[in-house]
């Protein structure tokens, strides 16, 4: 979106800025590749006695030859051998001992993730033969149980140190299980060996799988990870990226899920940032919940990677911190900026691709405003890792908001540019703020040292204000006011500026430099209102009208007061001292108080408290009522009975606080209320139903009128603030069904070498060969030990001629449903060679684009759905010739199967010409159900579509719907390269491709699970099918429209240099008659064609607007 500038006119209160910490300098060579401490790790795992013993040849960088080495290593940990002289050091006498002692290390000595075990510290001598490398062996026990080490509301998962056990292992530089000798960064490779009660186990680790359970990284790391358990793997590749799933149970379906998942996000993120580091990335299902991103691995609990949504939230940004994090490592000792900078490219950007960026930074500017407060504010460069929600709202919050501010400096395409440039020039090395000021000021050419100081060193953020008066010559005066105490902050903030007769706002641009300036702007007659900052682009502290009064204003807040009704004390006092963990709060009962606090936001609990009614009658700007059964959000009554409810308003003494009430109906609800409560945070209403609380209603309550916000005080006309241009995404989300791997197929189809397909070629041969190794190659079942439903047919003109389908089958899981199938098909011949010119056709839309999508679509179901019934997917021979392949497959049912006992067919033929039109859906009427179903998917996924009353004769789906089949043919539409050689895989429509895929997916799963048939429509009338020996010579090249419905045959186009071009046919004109014969269909029109030569004279009688025409043309060979 183009913004525009404009330019202060007048300045007061000048305060200079000054730099910082961080500093733009002149460009300098980074740093050589450190020379790397390599520990070379043999292992042996005994889960059941929770024994670990290991085998460390370490080597030794130069730096540390020859000297006196102190290390740290586990105090359960016995050291058996080593190769030199060892000494056991006081506990307090490691700091003092060697330049190299781990506490002079960098890193984090608990690991990024984690707590850390107590450890002892060793000084160790080598030999002077052998100074470059030592041996170590050592065993011992490690078990920390997991627990939850914050008391934050709703921030932490449990944690341990390191932990081996009949469930799993889980050990990390926190575990203290290698010797730790205070380097910064290493290298490793790790053998793992398991005791015979666990010989099925799996060893994952990061870095490059070297054998089973022996993993390796040459490239600097800063801790090993050992993580194991009886996991069943699962593997696919995603271009040179091994794809892997780690599941404690298998689930070939979860595990289809995340891997397709992961390559489509590699897909996303590589030519935004650069190639991926790895050769792999694993999802590891852990034994605890968690949710941490390793190098190449993320560790996410069992329940966490059911939860519907993390396939979208969480697990993007796990998989992206291989970039930042675990591709380039944080300085943390001058802050940690990759937590905000994978959050704003992963969790903002998916929101952002959904349009709502803006709402997502109104979030996190809400988080800061309710969990920061000034005695737990503090700057970026003192962010390591999160251990709160302040934390988190600073670490997290504030650093993505820094990334887009930058982004909003530099413009989209110089952001991207250096960030890519930033990630090659620092991949595995440690980058600090000062670096990333430096390359980004470099590379722009813009001094942003002052940009990176305000928000890295400064703890706070700017509050603004906004005036507006008239001035002279028709011109408003715009003054902004900093507000915030200290130093004004340098900004660039947009302001929208709305127009009487405008459809949309003008974005400008101002650059605020001073604690009050202002700008100018036009025409004031016709300014009805301004909004500044409309996108939320500007970190600052959000005034309290901006936001509405939420569940998290509650739990971020420093003092509390709970407020507890007279009946089941003791399970709301349960509630509240759970929820006052770590804060200032009181606990009170209703009968003890005559007012609420008014220094202080409140919870006032149970629906039987006097106090209640404090709070509806807060909330009753929301629209909220109660009754004696039940309370009024948002125009829906929600009952008491069987409910657990929360309401949030404004504190009535004190619009800066807040006060909730909970209802709670059992109290066998209270404990899922307790753990669930604080997840729901930026929510201002919530209400759960059942004794295992669902949540089923909630909402944030609209935002009354912000000070930001400016009418001109004589506009009567509503203004609606929401008209603002759209803002591009920074990026895009391949479709879930890759373009390129659509096109792959395609491309194979329509090569030259497959000399056009044609029946009885041996390129048709080639062709079912090759969809039958797909079909492999996606785990399909054979019918009878093959792939190939072949038989010999009599043909006129070819005589005896050998005829293949290819089949292949997902087995259903119902025994009563295994004899009645569905089956999804798509022809996979087409018309040969052109006698005249020797050239192939390709045949890509006709119909390579349908075998292709067959072929994905059931590679993507055989790995990841488990249907009631089975699913054939067969590509057809001899369509082009009259619908052979799929007669004889009515007439000829493989695998034991019954025609009539097909549920139904889906056709694919011509699907990859969509070009933004109307997906076209034929023979819906074949069945009650398919209408329906269409315009549900069509509903879900944005894919339109249209149900034409005319059925098209020359397609597969006639053989089933002659068989009282139920069947329906997906098409894409016409276009002028039908049946040309210029039908070619460049003018595919791929991303349309692609959504035909996904509805095909959405259908086949809801058919492949009914358990009931369809309801059919067919009473046994016969659709005529062309004969094989019918197939026309003759072309009048005409494009039909099949959508149109009326007298005659109505044309969508003509090809170019065609009969019909020479005879001045045009886009929108309805053919009524043929040589005097009428045009009742399109069928009776393609009869009529097959029925003529090349070089025949006929005549049309043509409707063009309001005109009728005889026109003459001379067909011409097809």
């Amino acid at each position: 979106m183009l913004r525009k500038i404009l330019t202060a006119i007048f300045l007061t209160s000048a305060v200079q800025l000054t730099g910082g910490s961080v500093q733009a300098q002149q460009a300098v060579s980074l740093a050589t590749e450190p020379e790397l401490l390599h520990h070379s790790l043999k292992v042996i795992l005994d889960p059941l006695k929770q024994q670990i013993s290991v085998q460390d040849t370490i080597s030794l960088p130069q730096s540390m030859q020859g000297t006196v080495l102190t290390f740290a290593l586990n105090s359960n940990l016995t050291i058996t051998d080593n190769s030199g002289n060892l000494q056991a050091l006081p506990a307090n006498a490691a700091s003092n001992s060697s330049s190299n002692s781990p506490s002079n290390s960098p890193a984090s000595a608990q690991g990024i993730n984690g707590l850390a075990a107590a450890s002892s510290s060793y000084t160790l001598t080598l030999p002077r033969r052998n100074p470059a490398q030592l041996q170590l062996s050592y065993n011992g026990m490690v078990y920390d149980n997991a627990q939850q080490s914050s008391p934050e509301y709703a921030q932490s998962f449990s944690e341990t140190s390191g932990i081996i056990s009949e469930q799993g292992v889980y050990l990390h530089k926190g575990s203290a299980w290698i010797a730790d000798f205070g380097s910064d960064l290493l290298s490793f490779d790790l053998e793992v060996e398991f005791a015979e009660t666990a010989g099925s186990w799996i060893a994952v680790s990061q870095g490059d799988r070297a054998a089973n359970n022996s993993w390796r990284s040459d490239q600097p790391m800063e801790e090993v990870y050992l993580i194991a358990a009886a996991f069943t793997e699962y593997s696919q590749q995603a271009e040179d990226v091994e794809v892997l799933a780690y599941l404690r149970q298998a689930d070939s379906s979860l595990a289809a899920k995340y891997m397709d998942a992961t390559a489509r996000y590699l897909a996303l993120y590589e030519p935004l940032l650069g190639e991926y580091p790895y050769s792999k990335f694993a999802l590891v299902e852990n034994f605890w919940e968690t949710g941490y991103g390793m190098p190449s691995f993320t560790l996410l609990g069992e329940q966490v990677i059911r939860f519907p949504f993390i396939l979208e939230s969480s697990y993007p940004h796990e998989l992206l911190h291989n970039w930042w994090g675990n591709g380039v490592y944080p300085d943390y000792a001058s802050g940690n900026w990759s937590e905000g900078l994978t959050a704003y490219l992963a969790d903002h950007l998916f929101q952002e691709m959904e349009g709502a960026g803006p709402a997502y930074r109104k979030e996190m500017l809400a988080r800061y405003k309710n969990y920061v407060a000034e005695g737990t504010d503090f700057p970026l460069l003192e962010f390591t890792a999160r251990n709160s929600a302040a934390s988190q709202a600073v670490g997290y919050g504030k650093t993505l908001m820094l990334w887009h501010m930058l982004r909003g400096q530099l413009g989209d395409d110089l952001f991207l540019e250096g960030l890519r440039t930033f990630y090659q020039d620092y991949k595995f090395q440690r980058a600090s703020f000062t670096d990333i000021a430096r390359h980004f000021s470099n590379l722009s050419g813009i001094d942003l040292s002052l940009f990176f100081t305000q928000w890295v060193d400064r703890t706070g953020a700017p509050e603004l204000s906004v005036s507006v008066e008239e001035a002279n010559g028709n011109r408003a005066r715009i003054m902004f006011a900093q507000i915030q105490s200290g130093d004004p902050y340098r900004l660039k903030v947009p302001i929208a500026l709305y127009y009487a007769g405008s459809d949309v706002a003008e974005i400008f641009d101002i650059d605020l430099t001073q604690k009050l300036e202002g700008v100018m702007a036009d025409d004031y007659e016709h300014l009805q209102a301004i909004l500044v900052d409309p996108y939320f682009d500007v970190f600052r502290t959000l005034d309290r009208e901006e936001t509405p009064p939420t569940i998290g204003e509650l739990f971020g807040a420093s003092q509390i007061t709970f407020v507890l009704p007279q009946t089941d004390r003791q399970y709301w006092v349960q509630m509240a001292e759970s929820f006052a963990q770590g804060v200032d709060a009181q606990i009170v009962f209703a009968d003890e108080i005559e007012i609420l606090p008014e220094d202080r936001s409140v919870w006032i609990l149970g629906r039987d408290n006097p106090f209640a009614a404090t709070v509806f009658a807060s909330a009753e700007v929301y629209a909220v009522s109660s009754t004696e059964a039940a309370v009024t959000v948002d125009g829906s009554e929600l009952a008491f009975e069987d409910r657990s409810s929360v309401i949030v308003a404004r504190h009535p003494a004190n619009p800066e606080l807040a006060v909730a009430w909970i209802h709670i109906d059992k109290m066998v609800a209270m404990p899922g209320m307790i753990e669930k409560l604080p997840h729901y945070g930026k929510y201002s209403y919530l209400s759960f139903v059942g004794d295992e609380p669902t949540n089923d209603v909630k909402g944030v309550w609209s935002s009354p009128e912000s000070p930001l916000q400016w009418i001109k005080p004589e506009t009567t006309a509503s203004i609606n603030f929401s008209l603002l241009p759209a803002v591009e995404p920074l990026a895009v989300l391949p479709a879930k069904y890759m373009p390129e791997q659509l096109l792959r197929h395609v491309s194979q189809l329509s090569s030259a070498r497959l000399q056009g397909r044609g029946l009885g070629s041996a390129g048709l041969n080639e062709a079912a060969l090759y969809i039958a190794d797909q079909f492999a190659a996606a785990g399909l079942q054979t019918l009878g030990g093959t792939f190939m439903q072949q038989w010999t047919q009599m043909l006129p003109g070819r005589g005896a001629t050998e005829m293949a389908n290819v089949v292949g089958m997902i087995a259903g899981s119902n025994r009563e449903l295994s004899a009645k199938p569905l089956v999804i098909a798509a022809h996979f011949d087409h018309l040969g060679i052109d006698a005249e010119t020797g050239q192939h056709f390709p045949g890509a839309d006709d119909n390579g684009a349908g075998i292709s999508v067959l072929i994905e679509v059931a590679s993507k179901l055989s790995r990841g759905f488990t249907p009631q019934r089975p699913i054939l997917f067969v590509a057809f021979t001899g369509e082009e010739s009259g619908l052979l392949g799929s007669q004889y497959f009515v007439n000829n049912p493989p695998g034991g199967f019954q025609t009539k006992d097909f549920l139904a067919m889906i056709n694919l033929d011509s699907v990859g010409r969509l070009e933004g039109r109307s997906l076209q859906i034929f023979a819906t009427d074949s069945a009650y159900e398919w209408p329906f179903m269409a315009q549900g998917i069509g509903f879900t996924l944005g894919i339109d579509s249209t149900f034409p009353a005319t059925t098209i004769a020359s397609s597969d789906h006639v053989s089933f719907l002659n068989a009282g089949v139920p069947a329906i043919h997906l098409f894409s539409g016409v276009h002028a390269d039908y049946h040309q050689i210029s039908d070619t895989p460049d003018k595919l429509d791929l991303r349309g491709l692609s959504d035909i895929a996904l509805w095909l997916e959405e259908a086949v799963v809801y058919l492949a699970d009914l358990s009931t048939p369809l309801r059919s429509n067919l009473a046994g009338a016969q659709v005529p099918v062309q004969s094989a020996i019918g197939e026309r010579e003759a072309s009048l090249g005409t494009v039909p429209d099949f959508a149109y419905v009326g007298e005659g045959v109505r044309i969508s186009g003509v090809s170019p240099g065609s009969a019909a071009d020479e005879a001045g046919l045009q886009a929108g004109d309805v053919l009524l008659s043929y040589d005097q014969q009428a045009l009742k269909d399109l069928q009776t029109y393609s009869n009529l064609l097959r029925q003529s030569a090349p070089g025949d004279k006929i005549r049309l009688q043509v409707q063009r607007a309001q005109q009728r025409l005889s026109v003459e043309a001379v067909l011409k060979a097809r």
